[in-house]
């Protein structure tokens, strides 16, 4: 009897345990987004933050002169490399910097990403210039 009533405290205890575990992870807060950054295709903007860029898919419109602005807003030092395009660059924290997009880049989907932290990923679109 002993051994029963033992049992049954024990299976009891671990069950309300679960119920606790359960009702607390309901308190918890959702993950949160990345905010999107406002695009222009005339004016491209890239966010690296400390585990993701923002936004992950960038609209570049090729234009004279075109640019598109990287701007590390993390703590961590990023990459970007655009493999496509030929483009390796570094930025520390809190700096900016104008990456150049040639009028002859052919129109197309093109992936980027940080080499420093490979989970940071991303593509561009280039847009005709008409």
């Amino acid at each position: 009897m002993r051994r029963f009533i033992f049992l049954f405290a024990l299976i009891s205890l671990i069950g309300t345990t679960t119920l606790v575990e359960a009702n607390i992870n309901k308190k918890l807060r959702a993950p949160k987004y990345p905010k999107l950054v406002d695009q222009r295709p005339e004016a491209p903007k890239l966010i690296a933050r400390d585990d993701y860029y923002s936004p992950r898919f960038l609209r570049v419109k090729v234009v004279a002169g075109n640019e598109i602005s990287l701007e590390n807003k993390g703590v961590n030092i990023h990459g970007l490399v655009i493999p496509a395009l030929s483009q390796i660059n570094v930025i520390r924290p809190g700096e900016s910097k104008k990456i150049p997009v040639e009028e002859e880049a052919t129109p197309g989907m093109y992936d980027f990403f940080c080499h420093l932290h490979p989970r940071m990923r991303g593509t561009i679109e280039i847009l005709p210039k008409t």
